[in-house]
């Protein structure tokens, strides 16, 4: 069914585990997600990016998405991933979004609060839940000159900045800068688990979301799920899986299979694989 995230991310946020956010652009992927779900029995959101809508549009994708989360017998909340205008926003909202996310974490933060707050506006006025970011998230979303870099201390969220930022835009949860990267970059991403306490402490009612989950240790994802993170976001993890397995199903398929549903099989597998063991170090397996 497609719901609201109020009442899941809020039971994250207080039983200690986190709901996942998987990125879709296609079916497959958004049939790999929602069956992980489904068959760990976990609340589950699908997310799109902007890359994502402008690659199949904005009506085929919403729709797709809306029409396998209302015969999921789990719940799906269908959100935009790093919206960087107003405008997007609004667009989402209107095509059935039931979350987003402004991200203006690259502009000043005077500027950050202004467009995040008119965001917070039009969204709440219409019952939908919104996600604003502080400090800067490298790779392919975030700062791209930096990408694949280690995240530098003046891009990390700054604690008393958040508190001002939360109180200002009227955000239901914060995306943070604490170390990770988007992109998979093994061995140079880690959290910065004294950074994240800090700013727990000083938003002890605010729901925090982590991006970039892709190459982060297995440990550090789980203790983090512990904490006040009610969200995870993962796409790099799934597409490597997706990827791994397409090829290997092409490699292997003779020369006359040219049915794309069997070649795209084993790739869907692999992905609800991935999202799977996510949905399992997050915690929130069980959980309905």
């Amino acid at each position: 069914m497609l719901v609201k995230p109020h009442d899941f991310l809020r039971r994250a946020f207080t039983e200690g585990f986190a709901v996942g956010a998987f990125n879709s652009s296609n079916l497959e992927a958004t049939q790999a997600i929602i069956a992980a779900a489904e068959e760990t029995r976990s609340p589950v959101i699908v997310q799109t990016s902007e890359g994502a809508i402008d690659y199949a549009g904005l009506k085929i994708l919403s729709a797709l998405i809306r029409a396998a989360a209302e015969e999921a017998s789990i719940p799906v909340i269908l959100h935009l991933d790093h919206g960087k205008s107003l405008e997007r926003v609004k667009a989402c909202i209107e095509a059935g979004y039931t979350s987003v996310m402004i991200d203006a974490s690259t502009k000043e933060f005077s500027e950050n609060i202004e467009l995040t707050r008119s965001a917070v506006e039009y969204a709440h006025d219409r019952g939908v839940w919104v996600e604003g970011e502080l400090g800067a998230i490298l790779g392919k979303e975030g700062a791209v000159g930096l990408h694949g870099s280690r995240t530098p201390d003046a891009l990390l969220t700054d604690p008393k900045q958040a508190l001002e930022f939360v109180e200002k835009t009227g955000i239901d949860a914060l995306a943070v800068s604490v170390g990770t990267i988007h992109g998979a970059f093994t061995g140079q991403e880690y959290i910065r688990f004294e950074l994240l306490e800090e700013i727990e402490k000083t938003l002890p009612e605010t729901p925090l979301v982590v991006h970039g989950a892709s190459g982060i240790s297995d440990a550090h994802i789980k203790q983090a799920a512990g904490m006040h993170v009610c969200k995870i976001n993962v796409d790099t993890d799934l597409r490597r899986a997706f990827d791994a397995a397409l090829r290997a199903q092409v490699a292997s398929a003779s020369k006359d299979m040219i049915d794309p549903r069997v070649i795209l099989s084993a790739a869907r597998e692999a992905m609800q694989e991935a999202v799977q063991h996510k949905i399992e170090l997050f915690g929130s397996s069980g959980a309905l």
